[in-house]
């Protein structure tokens, strides 16, 4: 099956919002053996959509089409699309009972523009919108799929993967071309493909390599019928998961975050970080879980000299002749974290983000990551590149490494 991804929007032309919807699709349908012909961005304009969509439908099985479901005048896809396939726009009433019980939840009555979207397409299947008040649309078309979804990423992510992607892999009958992602930490793209070569031949599904950032995803391609591909798949990721160990942190969507949520809720433990350099991004990181309550304490980010030694307890004459980016910190941060919050774990980040140095004259990039338990603390040294907003991220990153290596070894 070959897919189209239309974003319609003119927010999206001018720059004013980023668009998010079609790496996402991209992801998502790679992953479901579903490779991806093109991507349009077009304006919000009934003969833009009209054109974009005859061209997708000449070269593609399924086209998405993103964006343009509200209920202003210059929300057009569905009238668009219905126009292109000569159907009519019919009332739904019981979408409509649902917008307006919606509406008086919250007190207020329905604005009486909000009645085209419950207005659907004709011979469509209507993709109830969970998150929102625009339903999306699943639209067969003389073997061809037509899918239209909600433009805010919040909602149109929840439908697709809850609503349209079930419908789309039921329509991909025959040989299967399923990929899985395994998401790799600590270990660089060129080390990891040499360390699955050093196995000897590889007679197992193809690999590919993608570097992000400190991460590295390995994609396992498998193809036959539904049941081959995944059998292929299984048994190249077990081989991968013995040669690799624990540089192996998840896969799919997973992210180090998830994984330290999963191994301290198993675990019953709890954490406190604090952060200097980072400014809070690991805290950020931890608490964007759903329940991270359950186990994080809390955090403190104690950017100045002050606040260490006022809030942390930190000596002041230490500091002042050490300074604050040395093991030696990032160890007493760390444990600092632990005693105010009593906290099972405890994390220390101190580092030079940057873009210039201070009066120690050490690099830009050199950040000391510390993390504690009741009986030994680990702390490590890293020169991290790529500007500030990196420096930040990588630390948390390699912060919730750490701490995920010292759970699994415990």
């Amino acid at each position: 099956m070959i897919a189209g991804i239309i974003c319609v929007g003119n927010e999206l032309l001018s720059g004013l919002i980023e668009n998010s919807n079609s790496g996402f699709l991209a992801r998502r349908l790679y992953s479901s053996g579903i490779a991806v012909r093109e991507v349009n961005i077009i304006a919000d304009q009934d003969s833009i959509i009209n054109d974009s969509l005859a061209k997708a439908l000449d070269q593609c099985d399924l086209v998405i089409i993103t964006g343009g479901l509200g209920p202003t005048e210059d929300d057009l896809t569905r009238e668009a699309v219905a126009l292109y396939l000569d159907r009519g726009l019919i009332l739904n009433e019981k979408w409509l009972a649902r917008m307006e019980s919606f509406f008086a939840s919250r007190g207020v009555i329905m604005p009486e523009n909000n009645r085209k979207q419950a207005m659907v397409i004709e011979g469509s299947m209507l993709l109830e919108n969970e998150r929102g008040t625009a339903p999306g649309l699943f639209i067969e078309e003389q073997g061809k799929i037509i899918v239209v979804l909600p433009g805010p990423p919040n909602e149109m992510q929840h439908m697709f993967d809850n609503k349209a992607l079930p419908l789309i892999k039921q329509s991909n009958s025959g040989i299967q071309s399923l990929v899985k992602t395994l998401k790799c930490v600590g270990i660089g793209e060129s080390l990891l493909e040499e360390k699955i070569k050093a196995y000897g031949q590889w007679n197992f599904a193809p690999l590919s390599y993608v570097a992000r950032g400190l991460e590295v995803d390995l994609q396992i391609k498998g193809s036959g019928s539904l049941q081959a591909a995944e059998a292929e798949i299984a048994d190249a990721e077990a081989l991968i998961r013995k040669i690799l160990g624990d540089a192996v942190f998840g896969s799919g969507d997973d992210t180090l975050a998830d994984i330290v949520a999963a191994l301290l809720r198993g675990k019953n433990k709890t954490l406190a970080v604090v952060e200097s350099c980072s400014g809070g991004q690991l805290a950020n990181q931890i608490t964007n879980i759903a329940g991270s309550s359950e186990y994080f304490m809390g955090g403190i980010v104690a950017y100045s000299l002050e606040s260490k030694v006022n809030l942390l307890g930190l000596s002041r004459a230490k500091l002042q002749a050490e300074g604050a980016v040395n093991e030696s910190t990032a160890v007493d941060m760390a444990k600092a974290a632990r005693e105010l919050f009593r906290s099972d774990y405890g994390i220390g980040i101190t580092g030079l983000a940057g873009p210039v140095s201070d009066q120690s004259k050490k690099p830009v990039g050199l950040v000391y990551i510390a993390a504690a338990d009741h009986k030994k603390t680990l702390c490590r040294e890293y020169i991290f590149g790529g500007g500030r907003q990196a420096i930040k991220e990588r630390s948390s990153q390699v912060a919730l490494n750490l701490l995920r290596l010292m759970l699994l070894s415990d």
